[in-house]
């Protein structure tokens, strides 16, 4: 048999396979509406599949599902009983389809790989989640790492990341097995890249905390937030807009990794690197911009000199902080330096999660539950506002005639010099 007649025939056999796996769902929809593996003390159609047809428990309650959803999708139903659409893009389709997307569907369906099928529809449900209410909290609030000591010694451990907080560690990971490939660790590259990628990866992470450990960062090396990573997401304009919707067919995305919720896509574009790109409403490229950064160096520097770490009352952290628009750029706000506050990774994550917000009041800032609460301010004076009141108290009042305040005066001067 030639090639061309083999392709041929294998591709009419899996026509016939889809058209049979459509009459097996729709007998299945058939069976459980009737309910007779009631009478032999099952406790579901699934189960009876389990037990009759040799299909494990997952397989089966995907197969009931599928089967429910089919009669009220007619296209879709349509195209499955023809042999047009294969079980596995039907099977992903039914999980986001309706009435008002059906068609859509069906014509993404037709024109993709059932892997891209399979990827979209996977975006499409994250952009859906990601659009109920705090959703991008309760990722963060449920972020986790566990490690145990199992008997033979070895450290096994899971856990749970926000995606944004994942795509970092993806990125490091591949960049330290990159560094792995090249730097000759190992005996040979054949060896190396004959090694599985989870075995690679734990090499990558044992080398990450052994970096980490020999050459710790500096005590101000997170405020240079705009590029200690690259790690690209693709988002419109209207996504970063104040209160935008997950668009489902086209989501704020880490490039190649998950979508993202709209707050946590305004987190990240407070303090990065954009590259503006004017498209077609097919999404070709008509003029790409030049990488800038949000926050100018300059500015930065400013910021760091006058607020000296997390503005939210009572936060003393000093490392690791984001320059915050106090009106987002995206809603017209300046880069300016009284449009910014700094804030720590925490607290600027509850601001865009809606759990308080900012006032500015002349050369202060009032930070307000999202009920409109005040929050108690219990951090003193910025430094920079502190040696200012000094020099002021000093000039006003000469030491020499007053010389137990003048060391209070001065112990307030220079402390915060050397510190």
């Amino acid at each position: 048999m030639c090639t061309e007649s083999l392709c041929a025939e294998i591709v009419a056999l899996c026509a016939d396979i889809h058209r049979a796996e459509y009459r097996l769902l729709a007998l299945i929809e058939e069976l459980d509406a009737s309910k007779p593996w009631r009478h032999e003390a099952m406790p579901s159609c699934a189960h009876w599949l389990n037990a009759y047809c040799g299909l494990d428990l997952v397989t089966a309650r995907e197969k009931v599902r599928i089967a429910h959803a089919l009669p009220r999708l007619p296209l879709i139903r349509e195209c499955f009983r023809s042999g047009e659409l294969s079980y596995s893009k039907v099977r992903a389709i039914t999980r986001v389809a309706g009435w008002d997307n059906e068609a859509e569907l069906v014509e993404m369906a037709r024109a993709n790989t059932a892997a891209h099928v399979a990827r979209n529809v996977a975006s499409m449900r994250q952009a859906e989640r990601l659009s109920e209410s705090k959703a991008a909290f309760h990722s963060y609030r449920h972020r986790t790492f566990a490690c145990r000591t199992d008997d033979d010694g070895t450290l096994v451990f899971e856990g749970r990341l926000p995606a944004d907080q994942g795509a970092l560690l993806i990125q490091a990971l591949d960049r330290a097995m990159d560094w792995l490939m090249r730097s000759g660790h190992q005996r040979d590259d054949a060896q190396h890249e004959a090694l599985p990628q989870t075995v690679r990866r734990a090499d990558a992470l044992a080398i990450l905390a052994e970096r980490f450990l020999s050459e710790p960062p500096e005590a101000d090396a997170g405020l240079n937030t705009a590029d200690r990573f690259q790690v690209t997401v693709h988002a419109s304009a209207e996504a970063l807009q104040e209160h935008s919707l997950v668009d489902a067919y086209d989501p704020p995305q880490i490039e190649d990794g998950a979508v993202l919720a709209t707050e946590t896509l305004r987190r990240i574009a407070c303090d990065s690197a954009i590259v503006r790109i004017l498209e077609t409403g097919d999404g070709e490229p008509l003029d790409i911009g030049r990488k800038t950064r949000v926050i100018p160096p300059s500015i930065r520097r400013a910021l760091k000199r006058r607020d000296r770490g997390c503005r939210f009352p009572n936060c003393t952290n000093t490392r690791f902080v984001d320059g915050h628009h106090i009106t987002h750029w995206a809603d017209g706000g300046a880069t300016r330096l009284d449009n910014l506050v700094l804030l720590c990774r925490h607290h600027h994550r509850l601001l865009h999660e809606g759990m308080y917000y900012i006032v500015k009041d002349g050369a202060h800032f009032i930070f307000c539950r999202g009920d409109g609460e005040e929050i108690p301010a219990g951090r003193e004076t910025p430094i920079a506002a502190l040696i200012e009141r000094a020099k002021s108290r000093l000039a006003v009042a000469p030491a020499r005639d007053h010389p137990v305040s003048r060391l209070s005066q001065s112990s307030a001067f220079t402390a915060p010099i050397t510190t």
